[in-house]
């Protein structure tokens, strides 16, 4: 069974409505890698997982509802990323989950998450945030980085 299907059972374990998508970093063409050269050494690909947000999640919810949403989505990231970099790691490859801690995470992990979705074709950066042309910006990113020969794929 390849990566892709494996990921998408253990996504959709989590959520019904996600973006996927594999990127290769060391051929990025984007200005921002740059700063990241050393870990890119090390990480070449990226798993991008996406969980759709509902529909207009900024305009109609207050911020605690927001708030609420995002810890939730971001933990549904987090263990879906544990478990892919772990199973990556169980082929004998290097794999690391960048974990997100609230909406506005450690400022590395979140670019690297945008380098990774638009590396992956899944949107464009616009106002810096991942728009995508199925739902806009109403995208929760997560990243794995890994060193395995992983096919680049985007959905």
């Amino acid at each position: 069974m390849q990566f892709e299907d494996i990921a998408r059972k253990v996504i959709e374990k989590e959520c019904e409505d996600y973006f996927l998508g594999i990127a290769d970093l060391s051929s990025s063409k984007q200005v921002s890698t740059e700063k990241y050269i050393s870990l890119l050494n090390i990480y070449p690909r990226a798993v991008s997982i996406g969980i759709t947000l509902p529909p207009k999640t900024m305009e109609n919810s207050s911020m605690s509802n927001c708030s609420a949403l995002y810890n939730e989505t971001n933990n549904q990231l987090n263990n879906i990323a544990i478990k892919l970099s772990s199973l990556i790691e169980k082929q004998g490859y290097k794999a690391v989950a960048l974990l997100k801690a609230g909406r506005m995470s450690d400022g590395i992990f979140v670019s690297l998450h945008k380098l990774a979705a638009c590396d992956a074709d899944l949107g464009r950066i616009e106002d810096d945030m991942v728009i995508t042309p199925e739902v806009g910006p109403e995208v929760n990113w997560g990243t794995v980085l890994t060193d395995a020969p992983l096919e680049v794929v985007n959905k």
